[in-house]
C-alpha cells in the first residue's frame, strides 16, 4: 500500500480475422493500456475505414439530426469490421433515401415553428391599435410593408429617406416594421440584415379581431406541432425497420477502432497489439481472452521500457483518499503512495479543527449516506468520526460543553495548550515526511546523495525542535551547516562556489520547515475559532431563552457544519498537499489507463 505498484510491458499477437474482437474483449475487462511499439514492416491495420467514414460524415452531416435519441449501445461485438463496411453504409443510404421527403417536411415544419414563435410574440408586443391584419393589402399598392425582430436591448434603427419605421419593444428586443415604396424597401432589407435583423413573416392567417390574434397563434403552433410529431413517428418507424440504432452502433465500433488502430501494428495476416498490463503474470488478458475463445500468443516484459504507467494499489476503503495526491498527479515507481497515510492524516486534522461530538455523528451519517452516490464523500465518514474523538477530548456536544465533561481541555480555557499541540503536530508530519523523502531515496539507490543535500537540515531541524527541551541540541543548527558544507559539490568536487551554493539552501530549506511547523498552527487557531463561534451561538440561544434557544441552537449548529466544515476541509487539504506532500511527493508518474469499451455514436441534438 506504501508503494504503487507499475505494469508490465506485454505483446500480443492475433488474427486479423480475430482483431476488433481481440480488442473489444482487452476493452471489456479494462486490462490493458495500449501503446504504440513501432517496427518495420508494419502496415494499417484498417486501411478501408477513411473512405466508410468520408461517406457516413456525409450523411450524418445531412441527416445526423434526425437519427433516433437511441445511438446504440455500443456494447456488442463486432466480429470482421472489414466485412460489414458495405452492408452498413448500403444501408444507412437506403435509409436516408426513403427517410428524405420525411426529413424535408420535417424541417419545413420546424422552419415553421420558428416563424409562429416569431409572430406570437408579434402579437405580444403590439398593441391592440395596429392593423397587422391589414399589412399585406399593402404588397398590392404602391407601398409596402416588412416586420423584422432586432434582439437586444437597445434598437438603433438606420435613417433612410421615405421610409417609416414603427418599433414595439418586447420581452427580449424589440419589432420594427417598415412602410416604403418598393425601391426603399430593397435597401431597408440590406440595412436590416448589416444589424442581423431576423425577417419576421406576415401574419396572413390574423383576423380583423385583435382580441383573437394570440388564440389563432397557438392553433397555428398546435397544428405545426402535430405535424412534426407525425413526421417524427414517421422517422422512428423507419429507423425501428431497418434498425438504424443497430447500424449507428456498428459505426461506434468502427469509430472506436479507427481511434485505437494508431497503436496497433499489422503483417499481412497477424496483427500485433502492445502496451502495459496490471497483473506481472499477464493472467487478467489471458483469462480474458480464453473466456472469448480468442487465438492469440501473449509475451511479458520489456526491461528497455522506462517511465510504466502505475496502479495505486490500495484496498477498497483507502481509495477515497487517493484524492489527495491525485490533485497533483501519480507517483512513479520507488515512490511513497501517500493514500495510507492521508487516512490518517486528513481526519485527524479535520477532527482536530472541528471538535464536536454531534456535529461529526452529522457529518459521519451524511457521509454514510451521500458515498452511495458520490464515492468521495466517504471521506466524511472518517472525518466525522475523528470530529467525535476531539468532541469528547473538548467536551462539546452540539456546540453544548455542558453535556460531557471534556477528557482533554475545553479550547477556549487553554488557547496556548491548543496552539503548542497544533504546533506539535505540525512537526511530527513534517518528520513523517521527511522520513519518507529518506525512504524513497533509498529506494531508488541515492542514500548518499539524499544525506549530502538534505541530511544536514534535517539535523538542524531536530536539533531546533529539541532545543525546547534541551537548549544544548541547538548545537544540532552549526553541526547540521557544517555537514551541508562539507558535502557540497557532489560529484563535480567540492569548490568555496559549491559550498556557498549549499550554505544559502541550507538556510532556505531549514526557513522553509520552520515556517511549515509554524503554519499547522492554524489547525489549533481553527479549534479555537470553531469553539468561539460554537460558544457565540450558545449565548444568543441562551439569551433568547424558551422555544427559542432550542431554535436558535439549531440554526447555529445548521451554520457551523455548512461554514465552518467547508473552511475546514479546504484547510486540510491545503496543509496535506502544500506543506505535507511537498516534503516527499514528486508525483512524477503517470497513470494506468486502461484501454475503455467503445461509447454509443452521437452527434448534435435531436430536434422535436
Amino acid at each position: 500500500m506504501f508503494r504503487p505498484r507499475p505494469t508490465t510491458w506485454f505483446e500480443l499477437l492475433t488474427s486479423r480475422g480475430q482483431f476488433a474482437r481481440t480488442m473489444q474483449t482487452l476493452a471489456a475487462h479494462g486490462v490493458a493500456q495500449l501503446e504504440a511499439s513501432p517496427y518495420e514492416g508494419s502496415e494499417p491495420v484498417l486501411p478501408r475505414l477513411d473512405g466508410f467514414f468520408a461517406a457516413f460524415r456525409e450523411l450524418e452531416a445531412q441527416y445526423g439530426p434526425y437519427w433516433p435519441d437511441a445511438r446504440g449501445h455500443a456494447g456488442a461485438m463486432l466480429e470482421n469490421p472489414i466485412e460489414v463496411l458495405e452492408e452498413t453504409l448500403e444501408k444507412l443510404s437506403g435509409w436516408a433515401e426513403r427517410a428524405d421527403p420525411v426529413v424535408s417536411d420535417l424541417r419545413a415544419c420546424e422552419a415553421r415553428l420558428g416563424e409562429l414563435e416569431l409572430i406570437g410574440k408579434l402579437v405580444e408586443a403590439v398593441p391592440a391599435g395596429t392593423p397587422l391584419h391589414h399589412l399585406t393589402e399593402t404588397q398590392a399598392r404602391l407601398l409596402e410593408h416588412a416586420i423584422y425582430f432586432l434582439q437586444g436591448p437597445e434598437v438603433e434603427l438606420p435613417e433612410i429617406e421615405d421610409v417609416l419605421f414603427d418599433v414595439f419593444p418586447s420581452r427580449d428586443g424589440a419589432f420594427v416594421i417598415a412602410l416604403a415604396g418598393q425601391p426603399e424597401m430593397a435597401e431597408v432589407a440590406t440595412r436590416m440584415a448589416a444589424l442581423r435583423a431576423t425577417p419576421v413573416p406576415l401574419p396572413d392567417f390574423l383576423s380583423t379581431d385583435h382580441t383573437a390574434h394570440a388564440r389563432q397563434v397557438r392553433e397555428e403552433i398546435e397544428e405545426a406541432w402535430a405535424s412534426c410529431r407525425r413526421n417524427r413517428a414517421r422517422l422512428d418507424a423507419l429507423a425501428e425497420e431497418i434498425d438504424l440504432a443497430g447500424l449507428l452502433n456498428r459505426v461506434a465500433v468502427l469509430e472506436w477502432l479507427q481511434a485505437n488502430s494508431g497503436e496497433v501494428g499489422a503483417t499481412r495476416h497477424m496483427v500485433r497489439i502492445t502496451g502495459w498490463t496490471r497483473s506481472p503474470d499477464g493472467v487478467e488478458i489471458r483469462r480474458a481472452l480464453d473466456e472469448a475463445g480468442i487465438d492469440y500468443a501473449v509475451t511479458l516484459g520489456d526491461p528497455t521500457r522506462e517511465n510504466p504507467p502505475m496502479v495505486l494499489d490500495n484496498p477498497h476503503w483507502l481509495r477515497p483518499f487517493e484524492f489527495f495526491p491525485r490533485l497533483l498527479g501519480v507517483p512513479a515507481n520507488r515512490d511513497v503512495d501517500p493514500s495510507v497515510l492521508t487516512a490518517v492524516v486528513a481526519p485527524l486534522l479535520f477532527g482536530f479543527m472541528f471538535g464536536d461530538v454531534g456535529q461529526g455523528a452529522v457529518l459521519l451519517v451524511a457521509g454514510l449516506v451521500l458515498s452511495r452516490r458520490m464515492p468521495m464523500l466517504f471521506l466524511l465518514v472518517p472525518g466525522g468520526v475523528m470530529a467525535m474523538v476531539f468532541g469528547l477530548m473538548f467536551g462539546s456536544v452540539f456546540s453544548l460543553e455542558h453535556v460531557i465533561p471534556a477528557l482533554w481541555l475545553h479550547p477556549l480555557d487553554e488557547p496556548i495548550r491548543v496552539l503548542a499541540a497544533a504546533l506539535v503536530l505540525g512537526a511530527v508530519l513534517l518528520l513523517v515526511g521527511v522520513v519518507l523523502d529518506f525512504t524513497q531515496a533509498f529506494w531508488h539507490r541515492r542514500t548518499a546523495r539524499w544525506l549530502g543535500e538534505s541530511g544536514g537540515v534535517v539535523l538542524a531541524f531536530i536539533g531546533l525542535l529539541g532545543a525546547w527541551f534541551e537548549p544544548a541540541l541547538a548545537l544540532a543548527l552549526p553541526v547540521g551547516l557544517g555537514l551541508t558544507v562539507v558535502a557540497a559539490g557532489g560529484d563535480g568536487g567540492w569548490t568555496p562556489a559549491a559550498a556557498a551554493k549549499a550554505a544559502a539552501e541550507f538556510v532556505e530549506a531549514l526557513m522553509r520547515l520552520l515556517v511549515a511547523a509554524v503554519s499547522f498552527s492554524r489547525v489549533g487557531a481553527f479549534a479555537l475559532a470553531h469553539a468561539g463561534l460554537s460558544a457565540a451561538i450558545v449565548g444568543v440561544a441562551d439569551a433568547i431563552g424558551g422555544v427559542g434557544f432550542w431554535l436558535a441552537l439549531l440554526v447555529g449548529n445548521l451554520l457551523i457544519l455548512a461554514l465552518e466544515g467547508l473552511v475546514t476541509g479546504i484547510q486540510t487539504t491545503r496543509l496535506i498537499l502544500f506543506e505535507f506532500f511537498i516534503r516527499f511527493f514528486r508525483a512524477e508518474g503517470r497513470e494506468f489507463r486502461p484501454l475503455s469499451a467503445p461509447r454509443s455514436h452521437f452527434s448534435g441534438e435531436n430536434t422535436p
